[in-house]
């Protein structure tokens, strides 16, 4: 099953380098596709399927239309904000990662580029997927994301503590585990220090010389 997963920090350039490394290697990428083939399989609107939250009744998730995709959210093709609320419910959880990670494994079944979605944490033992962190410290974030963004160093300030504090949760919050857990990770790059274009290129080298022979098997022995 191959595939790479990006793991993107606020200002850490994942919204151009994931795209560029699905362009590299051929294959699709995943983001905010999978926010709406959810949303249409549990027949809810886009936005409560952004945060993996469903709030309506049964009726009236199967008769509701989809809604307009919201941006920024949770690891989708932007470092914008995420919007309020952006997290999943308890009940809803299990049936959200359900379906995610059932839209994942089908792109990945031929190849893929996920961006966010926690999809270093729904296939961290699953041969032959790279797992990349895109990281660095958070003031060159907050630099960088600004530039990326368009947006004043105060708005790119307060954005990193929110989309940081969302991707925490929601990855908490699905899978129990810190999205900043190294294990979880087979390259970890300082996207602020090394150029964009450069972390694209090792990206790409890294999954070409990964063996997918060899699974990951360190959580499983805990």
């Amino acid at each position: 099953m191959p595939g790479v997963t990006i793991t993107a920090n606020y200002g850490a350039g994942g919204s151009y380098i994931a795209p560029a490394v699905a362009r590299a290697l051929s294959v699709p990428m995943l983001d905010r596709a999978i926010s709406t083939e959810v949303a249409a399989a549990l027949h809810v609107s886009v936005q409560e399927a952004e945060g993996g939250q469903l709030k309506r009744s049964l009726v009236d998730r199967f008769l509701g239309v989809l809604a307009p995709l919201s941006g920024g959210v949770l690891g989708a093709g932007t470092d914008a904000a995420p919007p309020e609320n952006a997290f999943p419910a308890p009940e809803d959880s299990d049936l959200f990662r359900e379906q995610a990670e059932v839209i994942m494994r089908s792109a990945l079944a031929s190849g893929a580029v996920i961006h966010g979605r926690a999809g270093a944490a729904a296939f961290q033992r699953e041969p032959g997927v790279l797992h990349v962190y895109l990281g660095g410290a958070t003031q060159a974030r907050i630099v960088q994301g600004a530039a990326i963004e368009h947006v004043s160093l105060e708005q790119a300030r307060k954005a990193r503590a929110e989309v940081d504090r969302a991707r925490a949760h929601y990855v908490r919050r699905l899978y129990n585990i810190s999205i900043d857990d190294p294990s979880l990770y087979d390259l970890q790059l300082d996207s602020t220090r090394l150029p964009l274009d450069t972390c694209v290129e090792l990206i790409t080298l890294a999954y070409r010389s990964l063996r997918p022979d060899r699974a990951r098997s360190d959580r499983g022995a805990e």
